[in-house]
């Protein structure tokens, strides 16, 4: 079966492209950050970026909630339930195919360039790259890079503030995995702070008070979890965290965007490392909903209503659009120049998510839904190379784009949040027809094992030897009965 499904990704041709904790802390070197703070707490001198998180001592439910579940997490690892570390092994997966990717994307690059500047020392692997840095800055090029293709995870959540545009992983996965390689730390124990760290970020999400907060909290928490477990360090990083938190904007490119990921994985480390030297954070106020972390650590997000790994290198939101057109492809051929005129219907929250009619350039593409429907009706599964600067001004794609129309005509659900309708007019005289509510990857159809390792290989096999591929996937497998990590995140490095 791996061997079908790799064939969809075999048209393609990608080029190639301590610090340990104790009762007497060392200084702490991050590339040019230089802590070495010693003696009694000290608050913070700036006052954070969001105010409904300013810190006081009268309120304390909203940090020692999460910081609670966190502390208890980490002193019983094994205790994560089985189907939440299912999703978190297939997440950490994705996450490390996402960021190999990435390591070949131009923004990559010369984000490695950048990181050579910048001067960082350290044993965290940059994924793809060859090289090792601090685990603050290993947070940050590795989040970026998980980010810069838009070929991650993303959550599902009717409540949330597009949630779509909420991506747990890009925040966590580089944190932990940066101190875990950094200081040896056993599988069970980067999974569960994983896990703990994107559940995290799946409840505040729906808080629109927390905004990109969220991403910069899970991650705090999580590195915590594994660098200084205790709850009121874990709530001294959550405070951190929050306070260093960038406001939200409006991204102009794919590497801003991706920066954003990576900013927010490095704050988490940050946040932990300081918070862990005895830098203070009072308590917060409460600034979400009381429902919020209700049933925090027995009821999980992360399964309901779940995650989507992304099987196409595009915006969510158009994946139901790219599995109708290719469900008609499978029924029927459909060459490109026959098409007389096709008609996409979505809903008004999937045109507002994709509001790029004619995309200008890469980045656009993956989120036009003109673009993307074009493009798969000439050449099929979208890949990576479809979004490509030169691509997006491909003169076929155009010619098609110009004879879709697209509309507003259907209704959003929580179980369906981005449905499509799709409908081809061809030369003959047929027209086909077909929707689809659950495209592939969503909580409601999963990829299954086979697929997310196609994916893997192929996002992988211009970077990785074939021998640190398997290996690379059989460590995600079993990363619960792995005694140190260090030799799992090395393989990742290229």
């Amino acid at each position: 079966m791996l061997h079908l499904v790799m064939r969809a990704f075999d048209s393609v041709n990608v080029p190639p492209v301590g610090l340990q904790p104790s009762n007497h802390r060392p200084a702490v070197h991050c590339g040019i950050i230089h802590l070495a703070l010693a003696g009694p707490r000290v608050a913070p001198a700036i006052a954070p970026r969001y105010p409904y998180l300013a810190m006081t001592t009268s309120q304390p439910d909203f940090t020692q909630r999460i910081a609670r579940f966190a502390a208890e997490l980490a002193k019983s690892p094994d205790a994560l339930p089985a189907p939440v570390a299912d999703v978190c092994r297939d997440m950490m997966l994705n996450a490390a195919a996402a960021a190999l990717a990435g390591a070949a994307h131009p923004d990559g690059i010369a984000l490695a360039r950048g990181l050579r500047a910048m001067g960082g020392n350290g044993r965290s692997t940059i994924i793809g790259m060859g090289q090792r840095t601090s685990p603050v800055y290993a947070a940050l090029v590795n989040g970026t890079l998980i980010r810069v293709l838009d070929f991650d995870d993303n959550l599902v959540d009717a409540d949330a503030v597009d949630a779509g545009l909420v991506h747990p992983t890009a925040a966590v996965f580089p944190a932990v995995m940066a101190l875990g390689e950094m200081h040896g730390y056993p599988g069970n124990a980067v999974l569960a702070a994983f896990a703990a760290g994107c559940e995290i970020i799946a409840r505040l999400s729906s808080a629109p008070q927390i905004g990109s907060a969220a991403c910069a909290i899970g991650s705090g928490a999580a590195a915590a979890m594994l660098f200084a477990p205790q709850e009121s360090t874990i709530a001294n990083a959550i405070g951190l965290a929050a306070s260093s938190a960038d406001s939200d904007i409006a991204y102009r490119s794919a590497g801003a965007n991706a920066l954003a990921g990576g900013r927010a994985a490095m704050d988490g480390v940050l946040a932990a490392l300081t918070a862990a030297e005895e830098l203070a954070a009072s308590p917060a106020f409460d600034p979400v909903p009381a429902d919020t972390l209700a049933g925090l650590g027995r009821d999980w997000r992360l399964l309901d209503p779940g995650v989507t790994i992304r099987l196409y290198p595009c915006h969510a939101a158009s994946h139901s659009v790219i599995d109708a057109i290719l469900g008609l492809s499978q029924l029927h051929r459909i060459e490109a120049d026959r098409i007389v005129s096709a008609h996409v219907g979505v809903t008004a929250e999937t045109l507002r998510s994709l509001p790029h009619h004619i995309p200008a350039d890469g980045w656009q593409g993956r989120a036009s839904i003109g673009f993307i429907a074009a493009a798969t009706l000439c050449h099929g599964q979208p890949l990576i190379n479809f979004f490509s600067d030169p691509a997006v001004q491909d003169d076929g794609v155009r010619s098609v784009m110009q004879r879709i129309s697209v509309e507003a005509t259907l209704t959003r659900s929580p179980l369906s949040p981005h449905p499509a309708e799709v409908s081809v007019s061809l030369d003959d005289g047929r027209t086909l027809r077909h929707r689809v509510d659950h495209p592939r990857g969503t909580p409601a159809m999963p990829l299954d094992a086979e697929e997310l390792e196609a994916k893997f290989l192929y996002c992988t096999r211009y970077i990785l030897p074939a021998d640190h591929i398997d290996e690379a996937i059989a460590s995600f497998r079993g990363i619960a009965e792995i005694e140190n990590v260090t030799g799992m995140a090395s393989v990742l490095g290229g």
